[in-house]
């Protein structure tokens, strides 16, 4: 079975909570993720994406390691609204961990747009990578 089957297999399968340490290192390795996306810094994405990183957008394109190591290099830096973290869910059975987040987006008009977003890694050689992530639009709150 692939990683990412083995993952999507995880993440129906129960798992005991984790605790505050336990998940500290898959918090820390998207807080460097989402840093580093933010500071379109390829050098620390580069440190944070596995070898065979896939990422699906909002849109659903798959984009391979290489076209987003591209989209985040410093030439191509374009300003970005502020994103917070909420929801946050860390999951990992043995080499394998999923996190799931909330990540809202500050508009300059004032509104605001949240996607969910699952980030797949795998642990090897003492050292967790992303290996997948993906991005899905939660529709705003229709009006009564």
């Amino acid at each position: 079975m692939n990683f990412l089957m083995a993952g999507l297999v995880l993440v129906g399968a129960a798992t005991a909570p984790m605790t505050a340490t336990q998940d500290a290192p898959l918090r820390a390795l998207v807080e460097r993720f989402e840093a580093a996306r933010t500071g379109f810094d390829p050098a620390a994405l580069d440190r944070t994406l596995a070898p065979d990183y896939e990422e699906i957008s909002p849109i659903g394109d798959v984009d391979m390691r290489d076209k987003v190591l591209g989209y985040y290099a410093p030439e191509a830096r374009h300003p970005a609204p502020p994103m917070v973290s909420t929801d946050i869910f860390v999951h990992a059975h043995g080499p394998v961990g999923i996190v799931t987040a909330r990540r809202t987006i500050s508009l300059p008009n004032g509104t605001t747009r949240s996607v969910r977003v699952r980030y797949v890694a795998r642990k090897a050689q003492g050292d967790w990578r992303l290996v997948s992530t993906q991005y899905t639009p939660i529709p705003p709150a229709k009006a009564q």
